[in-house]
C-alpha cells in the first residue's frame, strides 16, 4: 500500500510521545517552528488532521514497553477509515489494543543474507552450512544477527573462517552481542529528555536489560529474589524448564533438619516469593523401609539422611507450601515483558521456555559474579529431584527422567565453560555427592562419557572412599572397559584394605565388580574365587534376602556358565530367581538380569523354548523401564537372537 504520510512517535513514555507529536505537526503545517500549542492540544490537532485525509496513512507508535505508566495511549490514537496505527513493544499483554503479530525468527535463508549481507552470492553460497549454524545458534534473532554481522565485518572475519568465529562466539558471547558499531548503527533508544537529545544505541543484551528493569519497576520489593531466579534459571536446559524443578529443591530445602548451608554457602533469594502460610498437619514418621539398587542409595544418602520435618508443639510438624499462583504471576509478568520464550501450564505446573541467547545473557550479565554459588545451586536443585528411593525413580515417566537428564546435560557444559577447573562438580567434598547422584543418571541412560569424567574426579581427590570408586568400576564394566576396572582395584588397594578392616560392605560391591571384569576378560581361575568369598560373606552379614545377595549369586551362576558348568549355573541361577522372586519387585533390575543369565544357561542346555519364554520377558521389561536407546535393550535383544538362532538350528 502506498501511504500519503508514515509518521514515527516514540512511545517509551507520554512525554516523549507528545514530543514526536510536536513534531509531526510541525510537519503537517509546514512550519519549522515549534508550535504554542501545550501536550493535550497538539494530540488534538494532529488526530484532526490526519482524521481529515482522504488518502491512507500509517502512524508508528514504537518500544510501548512500560504501558503500566503510559495508560492513556488510546487518546492518542485518529479515528477513521484511511488510517493504520502500528504499536511495536517487547510486552505480549497489549492485545486489547488491537490484533497482536508476534515476530518470529527469522529462516535460516533471511539470517544468513542478514548476516552476511555485505557479501557476493558466490560467497554466501560457499559458506551456506556454516552461515546457517550461527544463525541457528543465535536462535534466528534479528538483532543479534544483526550484531554479529557486524562484528564479523569489524574484525574483517572472511567468510571461509566462519568455523573460527562459532568458536570464538561460545567463549566471548557478552562481548560481541555487546558490540555495536561506532556509527551507521540503525537501533537506538531515546534517552529521557528532549528528542534532540542525544539516542544511544542498543543491543541484544541492553533490550532485555531494558525488560528487567521494567520487571523490577513493576516489582520492587523482589528485585533481588527476582534477579536471583532468573540468574538460577539460565543455568538448567533453555528449551523446558519445569515448575516442579525449584518445587522439589524448595520442599527439600524446607524440610531439612539442617540448615541449607550444608549444600549452599548462603540461602536463596528467590524462596520467599513462592513462599505460602504455614499450616499444621499431623506428625508422619519418615522411615522408610523400600528397598533400593545399591548404587542408587550410595548416591542419594546425603541428600535424604536429614529429611526430618521441623516440629512444632505437640507433636505436629510444620509444613510450608509451595505457592503456584505466585509462581504463575511471576512468570506471566516475565512473559510479557519477552524474558522468556513461552510459557504453558498443565496438571503438573507451570513451565517455561528461555531463548537461548536470553539464557546468554542472563549467565553473563553481571560477568559471572557469585557463579559458582548459582552452579552450586543448580547442581543442588537437580539433585533434590531424585527421588529417595530406587522403585520410586524407576516410577517415573522417560519424559520425566529426560527433563533431569536434559538439565544436567546444560549444567554439566555451564560448569565446563564457566567454572574454574578446581571448582568443576565432583573436584570439591561438597559435590560429591551431586556428582555421584549425576553419574548414576547418566548409567542409567547408557551415557558412560560422563560418567568416567564425574568419577574420576572424586577419586583423584584424597578424601574420596572405596564407593565412588566402586561406582567408577560399575561404569567402566557397563561401558566394556574391563582391563580398566582391574587396574582401578590396584589403584584403590588402600581404600580395599580400609574398607574391609572397617567391614565396610561396600568392598563387597567393589570386588563384586573386580570378578565379573576378570570373568569377562576370561580369568576364571581369578574370578571364581572373589565371587565366592564375596557371596558367602554377604550371606553371612545381609542373609539370602538382600539384594546384594541375590545379585552376587547371579554373578556366580554367570561365571559357571561362562566355563560351561551348565548344571551347576542352572541350579543356583533358579535359586537366585525364587529368592527374588521374593524379596524384589517384578520390574527391578537385579531381577531381570537373574531372568537372563537363566535363559542363557537353558540354552546351553538345549531346553530353547524355556529360554525364549524367559528372554522375551527380559525384553519387554527393559523396553518399559529404559527405553529403546538404551544399550541394555541392544544386549537383551541380542540375546534373545541367540536364542532363536538356536532354536532355528535345533529344528534343522
Amino acid at each position: 500500500m502506498h501511504y500519503r504520510g508514515v509518521f514515527w512517535v516514540n512511545a517509551s513514555s507520554r512525554s516523549l510521545s507528545i514530543e514526536s507529536y510536536h513534531r509531526i505537526s510541525r510537519a503537517l503545517s509546514g512550519q519549522t517552528q515549534a508550535h504554542s500549542e501545550n501536550g493535550e492540544q497538539v494530540i488534538e490537532t494532529v488526530k484532526a488532521e490526519l482524521e481529515d485525509w482522504r488518502e491512507p496513512w500509517l502512524l508508528i507508535f514504537d518500544n510501548y514497553d512500560t504501558p503500566g505508566e503510559f495508560t492513556d495511549i488510546r487518546r492518542f490514537l485518529p479515528q477513521g477509515e484511511h488510517g493504520h496505527v502500528i504499536i511495536t513493544s517487547r510486552r505480549r499483554d497489549l492485545d486489547r489494543l488491537g490484533a497482536q503479530i508476534e515476530l518470529c525468527a527469522l529462516s535460516p535463508e533471511e539470517g544468513v543474507n542478514l548476516l552476511l549481507r555485505g557479501c557476493s552470492r558466490p560467497e554466501i553460497d560457499e559458506n551456506l552450512d556454516t552461515s546457517k549454524e550461527i544463525v541457528w545458534r543465535l536462535g534466528g534473532l534479528a538483532l543479534a544477527i544483526d550484531q554479529a554481522g557486524a562484528y564479523i565485518a569489524h574484525r574483517r572475519i572472511p567468510p571461509t573462517e566462519l568455523g573460527n568465529f562459532l568458536k570464538t562466539f561460545e567463549t566471548q558471547r557478552k562481548e560481541i552481542l555487546s558490540y555495536t558499531p561506532s556509527s551507521e548503527w540503525e537501533y537506538s533508544s531515546m534517552q529521557n529528555g528532549r528528542e534532540e537529545d542525544q539516542t544511544k544505541a542498543i543491543n541484544a543484551f541492553t533490550t532485555w536489560e531494558m525488560s528487567l528493569n521494567e520487571l523490577i519497576r513493576i516489582k520492587p520489593r523482589e528485585k533481588k529474589a527476582i534477579i536471583h531466579f532468573l540468574r538460577l534459571s539460565a543455568y538448567f536446559n533453555p528449551a523446558r524448564i519445569e515448575e516442579s524443578l525449584f518445587r522439589n529443591f524448595w520442599v527439600k530445602m524446607q524440610k531439612r533438619k539442617k540448615p541449607s548451608k550444608e549444600i549452599l554457602p548462603e540461602p536463596t533469594r528467590w524462596h520467599q516469593i513462592f513462599k505460602l502460610n504455614k499450616k499444621r498437619k499431623p506428625r508422619e514418621s519418615n522411615v522408610n523401609n523400600t528397598r533400593t539398587h545399591w548404587l542408587y542409595a550410595m548416591a542419594v544418602r546425603s541428600w535424604h539422611k536429614n529429611d526430618t520435618e521441623q516440629e512444632g508443639s505437640s507433636g505436629q510438624r510444620l509444613e510450608y507450601q509451595w505457592n503456584h499462583n505466585h509462581y504463575w504471576d511471576l512468570l506471566s509478568e516475565i512473559y510479557n515483558l519477552s524474558l522468556v520464550q513461552s510459557i504453558e501450564t498443565n496438571i503438573e505446573g507451570a513451565s517455561f521456555s528461555l531463548h537461548p541467547l536470553v539464557r546468554d545473557w542472563l549467565l553473563r550479565r553481571d560477568q559471572l559474579i557469585d557463579h559458582q554459588h548459582y552452579m552450586d545451586e543448580a547442581f543442588a536443585v537437580i539433585g533434590s529431584n531424585f527421588p529417595v528411593c530406587y522403585e520410586d525413580f524407576l516410577s517415573l515417566s522417560m519424559d520425566q527422567r529426560f527433563a533431569i537428564l536434559s538439565h544436567l546435560d546444560s549444567c554439566m557444559l555451564n560448569d565446563k565453560l564457566l567454572s574454574e577447573p578446581q571448582n568443576r562438580i565432583g573436584n570439591g567434598k561438597k559435590t560429591y555427592e551431586t556428582a555421584s547422584m549425576s553419574a548414576f543418571l547418566y548409567n542409567l541412560h547408557g551415557r558412560g562419557d560422563p560418567v568416567e569424567v564425574l568419577l574420576r574426579r572424586i577419586t583423584e581427590n584424597v578424601d574420596a572412599d572405596i564407593t565412588y570408586f566402586t561406582q567408577l568400576s560399575y561404569a567402566l564394566a557397563l561401558q566394556g572397559e574391563f582391563e580398566q576396572v582391574v587396574e582401578l582395584s590396584y589403584q584403590c588397594r588402600d581404600y580395599r584394605e580400609k574398607a574391609l578392616e572397617e567391614r565396610n560392605p561396600n568392598r563387597l560391591d567393589f570386588d563384586t565388580e573386580l570378578s565379573y571384569a576378570l570373568v569377562v576378560l576370561g580369568r576364571y581361575n581369578e574370578a571364581e574365587p572373589i565371587q565366592r568369598q564375596t557371596l558367602q560373606l554377604k550371606q553371612e552379614t545381609l542373609g539370602n534376602a538382600s539384594r546384594k545377595t541375590i545379585e552376587s549369586m547371579t554373578d556366580l551362576a554367570d561365571s559357571l556358565y561362562r566355563q560351561r558348568k551348565y548344571e551347576a549355573a542352572a541350579t543356583l541361577a533358579r535359586e537366585a530367581l525364587e529368592l527374588s522372586k521374593t524379596h524384589l519387585s517384578e520390574n527391578d533390575g537385579a531381577r531381570v538380569n537373574i531372568m537372563q543369565t537363566l535363559a542363557l544357561v537353558l540354552q546351553a542346555q538345549g531346553r530353547i523354548d524355556e529360554a525364549e519364554k524367559i528372554q522375551r520377558e527380559v525384553v519387554q521389561k527393559e523396553q518399559h523401564h529404559l527405553g529403546m536407546e538404551h544399550p541394555d535393550i541392544l544386549n537383551a535383544m541380542n540375546v534373545l537372537a541367540f536364542i532363536l538362532e538356536g532354536k532355528k538350528k535345533g529344528r534343522s
